[in-house]
C-alpha cells in the first residue's frame, strides 16, 4: 500500500534521527526477561525472505532464548514455514492489504494475547533491518520430504522446462511486470525451441496464453509443489520481482538453476538485497529495463539471454 507524502517524510526522518524501533521493543522485552515474541504479516510472500527473515535475525541476536511467532495470512503459512525455529499460525479471515486487529485476532484462534511478551502489530523490515542490504544472506529450509512433489505433474523427464511467472500478482507496483504484449512475443519466438516447454507459475488464470508448448500450472500447485518443481524439473526460472522469484532464489539448497530476472528498478527485491543466492549452483541474470520501463526488455533479448544466439532446433 503507498505512503502518502506527510508519511514518506516522516519514515525518512525516522530512519535518519529516532532510534531503531525493533532494537528498541527488543532491548526493552530483554531487560524485562522477556522472550515470547510475536509479529503479524499480511503482506506478501517475498518479503519473508527479504525482511522477515532479517527481523528474525535481529530478535535472536538482541533477546536470549527469543521463542518467535508470526501471525499470518492463511496462504502464506507454507512460506513461513522454511523460516528455521519460528511458529506460524493462520488468523481467520484474513485478506492482503485489509486491516487486522491483533489481539481480536488472536482470540478468535483460542490464543491469549497475554502469553506474549511483546507484539509487533505492524513490522516494517523497510525501516527497521535496512542494514541487512549486501550483507545478510537469507536462508529458506528445504524438506527433502517434498522433493518428489513435481512428479504429481506428470513432466517429462526428457524435456527442457523454463519456468516463468508472467505476473508478480500484487496491486502495488504494477510498474513491476513484463507487459502481456512482450510475454506473447517471447512464446512466439520459442516456437523457434520446439523441444523446450514453458511451465507458467502463479495463481491467477488471466491472461490466457496459448501455445502447445506452454504447461498452465497457475493455481494448481501450492507453494511446496512449485518449488520442488523448479528445484527438480526446471534448467531456468523466468520472473519479475514477485515472491516466487525472492523465495526461489533464497532457497537454502544446491541445485542447478539458471534464473533470469526482469526489473524497471532494479532498487527493490532481491537486487536490493545485493547478496548472492544461498544456492552455490545458481546463475542469476537480471535484465533491467531502461528509464524505469520493463517492456523496454526485448523478448529477443530474454530469448538470447536463454538460448545465446542458436536460432533452435
Amino acid at each position: 500500500m503507498p505512503w502518502s507524502a506527510g508519511e514518506a517524510v516522516f519514515r525518512t526522518f525516522s530512519r535518519h534521527f529516532l532510534p531503531n524501533r525493533l532494537d528498541w521493543l527488543c532491548k526493552r522485552t530483554a531487560k524485562r526477561k522477556g522472550r515470547k515474541i510475536l509479529l503479524a504479516w499480511n503482506r506478501g510472500l517475498g518479503d519473508i525472505a527479504l525482511g522477515l527473515y532479517a527481523i528474525v535475525h535481529r530478535i535472536r541476536a538482541l533477546v536470549p532464548h527469543a521463542e518467535i511467532s508470526f501471525l499470518v495470512r492463511e496462504n502464506l503459512l507454507d512460506g513461513f514455514s522454511l523460516l528455521d525455529g519460528v511458529e506460524a499460525f493462520a488468523a481467520l479471515g484474513w485478506k492482503r492489504g485489509e486491516p487486522y486487529d491483533v489481539e481480536q485476532s488472536l482470540l478468535a484462534i483460542g490464543r491469549d494475547p497475554k502469553a506474549y511478551d511483546l507484539i509487533i502489530p505492524w513490522p516494517s523490515p523497510s525501516d527497521w533491518v535496512r542494514w541487512q542490504h549486501g550483507t545478510l544472506v537469507p536462508r529458506l529450509s528445504w524438506k527433502k520430504e517434498y522433493d518428489d512433489l513435481w512428479k504429481r505433474f506428470s513432466l517429462d523427464e526428457g524435456v527442457i522446462y523454463i519456468g516463468a511467472q508472467a505476473s508478480a500478482e500484487t496491486n502495488y507496483g504494477l510498474w513491476r511486470n513484463w507487459p502481456e504484449g512482450r510475454w506473447r512475443e517471447f512464446f512466439e519466438g520459442l516456437r523457434r525451441y520446439p523441444k523446450v516447454r514453458t511451465l507458467l507459475f502463479g495463481y491467477g488464470n488471466t491472461p490466457c496464453y496459448e501455445s502447445d508448448q506452454i504447461i498452465d500450472l497457475r493455481g494448481k500447485t501450492t507453494l511446496f509443489e512449485l518449488l520442488s518443481i523448479i528445484k527438480n524439473r526446471c534448467s531456468h526460472l523466468i520472473a519479475p520481482d514477485s515472491g516466487v522469484l525472492s523465495m526461489a532464489y533464497y532457497l537454502d539448497q544446491p541445485f542447478p538453476l539458471q534464473v533470469i530476472s526482469l526489473w524497471a528498478d532494479p532498487k527493490h527485491g532481491i537486487l536490493k538485497q545485493n547478496v548472492a543466492s544461498p544456492n552455490p549452483l545458481l546463475v542469476h541474470r537480471p535484465l533491467i529495463g531502461s528509464h524505469r520501463d520493463c517492456s523496454s526488455i526485448s523478448a529477443e533479448s530474454v530469448l538470447t539471454t536463454l538460448f545465446g544466439n542458436s536460432h533452435g532446433k
